[in-house]
C-alpha cells in the first residue's frame, strides 16, 4: 500500500505591512519511493526569471558535435557495436563518450546540423531519433557484454543543468551496478511486491489516475504524472506499463515516449523555463518478478546566465550519486601537507 504522508508545518514570516509576523503556509511531504522530503512553500519565487538566450547559445568556436567537426572530433565504435563506426538515426549521431562515467557510456547528439536546439525545436521526431539511436547502442553493447545489466539514458540541457556544452546531447550508461536512484527504485519495488503481490508502479499509476490531481495522461504504454513529493522544480514522471528494460523498447513505444518528453519540453517553454535534466532508468533484469518498471523522470533547472555552469548534473540530481574528479585519498594527502605540524 502506498502511503502519501503530508504535514503542515507552523511557519511565520515578518509582516512588513502591519508589523510583527504573519503565518505562512509550509507543507512537508515525504516521497514514498525514494524517501526524500519535499517542502512546498507559498509566497516566494525560488527560481530567477529567465532572460532571452540570445548570443549565449550561438556557436563562437570549436564544437565537437556540429556536422563539420563531429567525424574528426569523436571516435568510432568497435565493429561489434557498429559496423559503420557510428550509430546514426536521421540527424542524430551516437558516439563513444570521452569521459568514463560508466563501464560503457555513449553520447547521443539530437541533431548534428544545428548547434543549438531550443525547447521548441526538440520535437517528438528529434527526441525519437536520439532515443532510437541510443537504444540500438544499448542493445548492441548488452549483446557483447551481458553483465552490464543496468542501463539508463540521461540528459543535461544547458550549463545550469551541469552540461559542459551548448550543443544539446544525451548520455547513456551501462553498468554492472545500478545508479543510486535506480537501486532505491528497484529495492522498493521488490519489497512492495513481496508484501502486496502487486507492482508498486501499477499501484502508483492507479492511485494517481483515480485521484486525478497529479495525473497527466497516457502516451501509449507510458503513464505521465507529477510526483507527490517532487525532488526538483516542475518534476514529471513517466512509468511504463509492462516494460522493464531500455533494450526492450520497440519503435512504437519509443515514439510514444518521445511524444511525452517533447510535450513536457513544450510545457517548460510555455512556463518560461530553459534548462532541464532527465533520466530514463531501466528496471531490474527480473522486473517481471519484482514489480520494477522502466521509469522516466524530468525536472527543470535554473535559467541560463553568462559565466554560470552548475556542478550538479543528472548523476547527482536524478541518479542520486556523486561524480567526483579526484580521489579522497589524494585530497587527504593534500590536507595533511597543509595541516603539517599542527596535527596531533
Amino acid at each position: 500500500m502506498i502511503l502519501l504522508q503530508e504535514t503542515e508545518l507552523e511557519a511565520e514570516v515578518p509582516d512588513f505591512d502591519n508589523g510583527g509576523f504573519k503565518r505562512a503556509r509550509l507543507v512537508y511531504r515525504l516521497d514514498p519511493l525514494f524517501g526524500h522530503g519535499t517542502r512546498l512553500i507559498e509566497g516566494a519565487k525560488l527560481q530567477p526569471a529567465a532572460e532571452p538566450l540570445g548570443e549565449l547559445v550561438e556557436r563562437t568556436g570549436f564544437c565537437p558535435f556540429c556536422a563539420d567537426t563531429i567525424d574528426s572530433a569523436t571516435a568510432p565504435f568497435p565493429e561489434e557495436i557498429s559496423r559503420t563506426g557510428r550509430i546514426i538515426v536521421g540527424k542524430s549521431w551516437v558516439v563513444p563518450n570521452v569521459v568514463a562515467y560508466s563501464a560503457v557510456s555513449a553520447v547521443g547528439v539530437y541533431d548534428i546540423s544545428r548547434h543549438f536546439l531550443s525547447l521548441a525545436d526538440l520535437t517528438r521526431d528529434v527526441v525519437y531519433d536520439v532515443l532510437s539511436a541510443l537504444t540500438r547502442h544499448a542493445k548492441a553493447v548488452q549483446e557483447v557484454r551481458p553483465e552490464l545489466i543496468y542501463s539508463s539514458i540521461n540528459a543535461n540541457y544547458l550549463p545550469p543543468s551541469g552540461s559542459s556544452l551548448i550543443h544539446p546531447h544525451v548520455q547513456s550508461s551501462l553498468d554492472p551496478v545500478p545508479l543510486g536512484a535506480q537501486r532505491r527504485m528497484i529495492d522498493h519495488a521488490r519489497t512492495h511486491f513481496e508484501s502486496y503481490s502487486r507492482s508498486y508502479f501499477e499501484e502508483l499509476v492507479g492511485l494517481e489516475e483515480v485521484s486525478g490531481s497529479r495525473f497527466v495522461g497516457w502516451t501509449g504504454p507510458m503513464a505521465w504524472l507529477v510526483p507527490f513529493a517532487p525532488s526538483g522544480f516542475y518534476e514529471t514522471w513517466a512509468v511504463a506499463s509492462e516494460i522493464g528494460l531500455i533494450s526492450e523498447l520497440a519503435d512504437d513505444t519509443l515514439y510514444q515516449l518521445a511524444t511525452g518528453i517533447s510535450l513536457v519540453m513544450g510545457a517548460y517553454a510555455a512556463t518560461g523555463l530553459q534548462s532541464f535534466n532527465f533520466s530514463l532508468m531501466s528496471a531490474s533484469p527480473t522486473w517481471q518478478a519484482d514489480g520494477s518498471r522502466l521509469f522516466f523522470r524530468m525536472l527543470a533547472r535554473a535559467p541560463l546566465a553568462p559565466y554560470y555552469r552548475s556542478d550538479v548534473t543528472y548523476f547527482e540530481r536524478l541518479g542520486q550519486e556523486a561524480m567526483i574528479d579526484h580521489s579522497p585519498e589524494d585530497w587527504a594527502a593534500t590536507l595533511r601537507s597543509h595541516f603539517g605540524a599542527g596535527l596531533t
